[in-house]
């Protein structure tokens, strides 16, 4: 009987400590908004566009996940009254999302570390990981560009603001 109650206690005990380190929706979801409202503000005067909003998951024993699809320079689509691109919007456009390539990367590596230090919750050696899909017409034209930008690190590597070892991948 009290081998019984000690298992009981330490399988309740195990289960209240991994629950204590896991983040609650309402932690993802502030990061989700404040990762949707950092995207829109990088060019204040010609903004770029976040496709729906961003979404998060936290995953047990790996860590926090968040992915957002992003229109770096939103142009007119085709339509009956604009039925093709002319050769100067799909340059203009094409080198607009090259020039906005370098500040997206460097924003997307600070909202990493600024989730970290705000996802008090994850353990830190768990990865947080924002991958950031980049939308595009299909009359764009996309070289030279990626066409997903995914980072992260563990926890305790961002609380340090190494960004220097942030890994980066684009697809």
């Amino acid at each position: 009987m009290r081998l019984t109650a000690i298992a009981v206690f330490m399988a309740l005990a195990f289960a209240c400590g991994s629950m204590a380190s896991k983040p609650n929706r309402a932690m993802v979801e502030a990061m989700e908004k404040s990762m949707d409202r950092k995207m829109t503000v990088l060019w204040p005067g010609d903004p770029a566009e976040v496709m729906g909003l961003t979404q998060g998951v936290y995953i047990t024993g790996y860590g926090a996940v968040f992915m957002s699809e992003v229109n770096l320079a939103p142009a007119a689509g085709i339509t009956p009254f604009h039925p093709q691109a002319s050769q100067e919007e799909i340059k203009r456009t094409h080198e607009k999302k090259v020039s906005r390539m370098a500040k997206l990367r460097e924003a997307m590596q600070g909202m990493l570390v600024d989730s970290a230090k705000s996802l008090d919750a994850v353990p830190a050696d768990e990865q947080v990981v924002l991958g950031v899909s980049l939308f595009y017409w299909n009359w764009e034209d996309k070289s030279g560009m990626p066409a997903q930008i995914v980072m992260h690190a563990p926890k305790r590597v961002l609380l340090q603001a190494d960004k220097a070892s942030i890994v980066i991948e684009e697809f």
